[in-house]
C-alpha cells in the first residue's frame, strides 16, 4: 500500500511536492486554507479586470533552459505564451533623465557606459559577470542533502566559471556595489532594479536570465500559472482540499502523524510536509515545540521586504506606452518607515487577457512595512481611510505619467502587506522571505526539525530568496529525499 503524504498548502512548493509525490507512487493529499491554488502566486478579479498579485518576471520561461525543464515537470509551461520585454525597466529620474535597463546585455552595457563613461569598468565588471552566469549550469537537480563525496569534484568542475564571480560579488550588497559609481543618477538608478539589501549575485542572475530570454511573463499571469500546476497534480491522482485550514500538526512520540483541521476534524498520514508559511508552521501548528535557535534568531533579527500595491483599471488602451518604469516622485511617500522616493509602475497592456477589450490594468508598487498597516487593521474604517488616502495619491501619479487615463479610471484596488498576510498566511506580508545579509553567504533552513520525525518543511523560507522557482524546487527536493530514504529511484 502506498505511503500517504499530507501536504499543507497549495502554493508552488506544495503543488510541486504533490506532483512529484504522485509521480513516485505516493498517495498525496493537499490541505489549503484558501479556495484557490497558488499561495503567494495569486491574482484576483475586480470589475472584469484581473489584478496580478505576484509575477513580475518568471525565471525558466525559455524552452530548454535549466529551470524551464524543471517547470515542465510540474506544469504545462511549454503551452503558455511567454511575453518578453526588450526593456526590463525605464528608470525616470525627473528633469528628462531616463535610464533604460535593456534585457540584452550588449545594449545594456553600451547604454550605461554612454550615460556615464567614467564608470565603464564598474559597469563592465557587472555585465561580464552576468554573461558568465547566463552560460553556467547550476547543480539544481539534486538536493544538497543527497550529495555524496564523489559529487563534489563534478559540481566543482561544472561551477568553475562561477567561482570567480561568487568570490567577487556574493558578499557585497547591491547598494554597496553601486557606491563605487561616480555618476550620481546611475548610482541611484541601478540601485532601484532590486532591493539594495540583496547580494549582487541576485541582480547579476536576474540580468543573466533577462539576457537569455529566460525571465518572461506567462500570458494570463499568476492565476493561470498556478492553475497549471493544480491541473497537473489532479491529473496524476492527487487530491486538494480547499478551505481546509490546518490548526495543528498532530505528533505522537515525536513523530508527525496527522493534521487537526480548524473545523475540528483529524486526518492521518505517514509523512507530513508543510509548504505553509514557516512562522505559522513552527510557532502555530507545532506550538513552538521543535523550533531551532536559527529559526528563532532569523525571525527575530533578519529583515523582510513587504510592499503595498495600488492597481487601477482604465477605460483606454495604453499599448505603446512604457510597460515597466520606476518614476521619481516630486513628493516622496513615506509608509511606516519606508521612504519611497520612486514609485514602480507596470502597464499591463502587454497582456490584454488581464482586462476587458480596449481597457488596461495599471499597477503601482511601493515599499511599506507590515506594521504601518497592521496598526490600523483592527479598525476597518481607519484602515479603509488609510488605503483611500494612498489610492488618491497614486491615482495622481498615474495621471501624471499616463495623461490618457484621466477621467477614465473605473476600478481601484489596494493590497497591503496585511492583505497578503490575511489571504495567504505569509508572515508580515513578506513575499521573498528574509533579506539575508550578503556577508552571511549561503543561507538555508533545514527541511527537518530536530527531534521530530516524518515531518518536512519546504517553501520560500527554506532557501531565501527563493521566489517561485526556488519554492518549486524545494517541493521537488523533499520528494527526492523521501524517495532516497525509502530506497526508491526518483522519477522526474
Amino acid at each position: 500500500m502506498a505511503k500517504k503524504i499530507l501536504i499543507i498548502g497549495a502554493g508552488m512548493a506544495g503543488l510541486s511536492a504533490g506532483i512529484h509525490a504522485c509521480r513516485n507512487g505516493y498517495d498525496a493529499e493537499i490541505y489549503e486554507q484558501h479556495s484557490l491554488p497558488g499561495g503567494l502566486c495569486t491574482a484576483w478579479e475586480r470589475k472584469g479586470y484581473t489584478i496580478d498579485g505576484c509575477i513580475h518576471w518568471l525565471v525558466g520561461t525559455r524552452p530548454g533552459s535549466q529551470f524551464n525543464l524543471l517547470w515542465r515537470e510540474v506544469c504545462a509551461i511549454e503551452e503558455m505564451e511567454i511575453i518578453n520585454h526588450d526593456i526590463f525597466m525605464n528608470i525616470e529620474g525627473g528633469s528628462g533623465k531616463v535610464l533604460k535597463i535593456y534585457s540584452d546585455l550588449d545594449r545594456l552595457e553600451e547604454h550605461l557606459i554612454n550615460h556615464s563613461p567614467a564608470d565603464k569598468q564598474v559597469i563592465k565588471n557587472m555585465v561580464d559577470a552576468a554573461r558568465v552566469v547566463a552560460n553556467t549550469k547550476f547543480p539544481l537537480e539534486k538536493p544538497s542533502e543527497l550529495y555524496k563525496l564523489w559529487d563534489m569534484p563534478l559540481m566543482f568542475f561544472s561551477m568553475l566559471p562561477m567561482l570567480k564571480i561568487m568570490g567577487r560579488f556574493s558578499r557585497i550588497s547591491i547598494k554597496e556595489y553601486m557606491e563605487q559609481l561616480a555618476g550620481p543618477f546611475l548610482k541611484e538608478a541601478l540601485s532601484l532594479i532590486m532591493p539594495g539589501g540583496y547580494s549582487m549575485i541576485s541582480l547579476i542572475s536576474t540580468l543573466a536570465s533577462l539576457h537569455s530570454k529566460d525571465a518572461g511573463f506567462p500570458k494570463g499571469g499568476s492565476k493561470v500559472f498556478a492553475r497549471s500546476l493544480e491541473k497537473r497534480f489532479l491529473e496524476l491522482g492527487g487530491k486538494i482540499n480547499y478551505k481546509a485550514a490546518v490548526e495543528e500538526i498532530l505528533v505522537e512520540d515525536n513523530q508527525a502523524v496527522g493534521l487537526l483541521l480548524k473545523d475540528g476534524s483529524k486526518v492521518f498520514g505517514d509523512i507530513i510536509v508543510s509548504a505553509a508559511d514557516l512562522h505559522s508552521t513552527v510557532y502555530g501548528m507545532l506550538n513552538s515545540r521543535y523550533r531551532t535557535a536559527k529559526i528563532d534568531e532569523s525571525f527575530a533579527h533578519l529583515p523582510v521586504y513587504s510592499s503595498v500595491q495600488v492597481s487601477i483599471g482604465v477605460d483606454t488602451d495604453l499599448s505603446g506606452e512604457v510597460e515597466n518604469a520606476a518614476v521619481k516622485l516630486n513628493n516622496p511617500i513615506t509608509l511606516g518607515g519606508e521612504h519611497n522616493r520612486y514609485i514602480y509602475l507596470t502597464n499591463f497592456s502587454f497582456d490584454p487577457s488581464l482586462a476587458p477589450a480596449g481597457k488596461t490594468v495599471l499597477r503601482a508598487t511601493l515599499y511599506s512595512s507590515y506594521e504601518h498597516w497592521a496598526r490600523s487593521a483592527d479598525n476597518k474604517n481607519r484602515y479603509d481611510e488609510k488605503k483611500e488616502r494612498l489610492a488618491e495619491l497614486v491615482k495622481g501619479e498615474f495621471e501624471k505619467r499616463f495623461p490618457a487615463v484621466k477621467g477614465k479610471i473605473d476600478m481601484v484596488d489596494v493590497a497591503t502587506p496585511v492583505t497578503y498576510s490575511r489571504y495567504t498566511g505569509v508572515w508580515k506580508g513578506a513575499y521573498m522571505a528574509w533579506i539575508v545579509p550578503p556577508e552571511v553567504g549561503r543561507f538555508k533552513i533545514s527541511k527537518e526539525l530536530p527531534g521530530l520525525s516524518n515531518f518536512y518543511q519546504i517553501g520560500q523560507w527554506v532557501e531565501p530568496p527563493a521566489g517561485l522557482p526556488g519554492s518549486m524546487l524545494t517541493g521537488r527536493h523533499v520528494i527526492q529525499i523521501i524517495c532516497s530514504r525509502d530506497r526508491k529511484a526518483f522519477q522526474a
